[in-house]
């Protein structure tokens, strides 16, 4: 029998440990990305992602679109072939202006919900300063109904909800290869009335589980039906990957309540369900290369 040379066998050797391996995925074809900024303060941040999208995250033949939290942002083929340089620069220009837009209004919103829980606190504990922003209201149901309102105000700034993702899914229909939806959304804090003033409103039959509803986290609903939307996403198809960014808050006075801790729930079972990522981080870059890690 003759022998096998050398080079065969190592042939023969590397083969076999290539049928072992695990199977490494390749993308179908291109990639259509939709990156959905939802950020309000973290412009520093912008910058970065923006950068990994164009220098690591998009290949030749991929599609872009971004979302701000102003206006949609759609790439053609002959846009996307300019020197990447120059499409960061001015893609960085127009979020940070949005940003600084839609930034105005979430802050006036923010200022009247603490003007209201500062009244509340003082009218409950009356050692407590009041902002003296609302002189002519004394009564606690219609300060309760005006951080109510507030509330409501603050869930209408979302721009990254249920009806907003089905609308954009639909950017994907009929596309070749594979479909990416990547949320970067900034966690959100509320201003609460302080601890003392709560104690005394824990302790008052009439407004005990009005305070509870309004002022504890785990009262918070998810804003949408997250299976509902999982299963409409998977039907285009398309993958949807959520990234919670933790960025920097504080606060004039009183106590913070995080106040996304229902959008992380609701977002998170759906990127999970379509076989997405989701992450938490400090800055939005970083979220973005643990989904290029799972796209390689």
């Amino acid at each position: 029998m003759p022998r096998k040379s050398p080079a065969f066998i190592l042939t023969l050797i590397l083969f076999l440990a290539a049928l072992a391996a695990p199977c490494r995925l390749a993308a179908a074809g291109p990639r259509n990305i939709i990156v959905f900024f939802e950020l309000r303060d973290d412009v520093a941040g912008v910058e970065s992602a923006v950068e990994t999208v164009f220098d690591k995250m998009l290949a030749p033949g991929d599609q872009l679109i971004i979302q701000s939290p102003v206006r949609v942002y759609g790439f053609s083929a002959q846009t996307l072939a300019r020197p990447k340089a120059e499409l960061v620069a001015a893609i960085n220009d127009k979020l940070r202006a949005d940003i600084t837009r839609a930034a105005q209004t979430y802050k006036q919103v923010i200022g009247e919900l603490e003007t209201a829980a500062r009244n509340i606190a003082s009218l409950a504990y009356p050692d407590l300063e009041s902002s003296g922003a609302l002189p002519e209201v004394r009564d606690m149901g219609e300060l309760f109904n005006f951080y109510r309102q507030g509330l409501a105000n603050l869930a209408v700034l979302r721009k990254a909800n249920d009806a907003s993702l089905r609308q954009l899914a639909g950017a994907f229909r009929g596309q070749k290869g594979e479909n990416h939806i990547i949320v970067l959304f900034e966690r959100e804090f509320r201003p609460v009335p302080r601890r003392e003033a709560l104690n005394v409103l824990a302790d008052m039959p009439k407004i005990a589980f009005q305070a509870n509803e309004l002022f504890t986290i785990g009262n918070l609903k998810e804003p949408f039906d997250a299976d509902a939307l999982a299963g409409f996403l998977k039907g285009v198809p398309l993958t949807l990957h959520f990234v919670y960014v933790t960025g920097k808050t504080t606060s004039a006075t009183g106590n913070l309540l995080e106040n996304s801790g229902d959008v992380y729930s609701a977002f998170s079972e759906a990127a999970q369900a379509t076989g997405g990522v989701c992450t938490t981080t400090a800055e939005p870059s970083d979220g973005l290369k643990t989904i290029l890690k799972s796209w390689k």
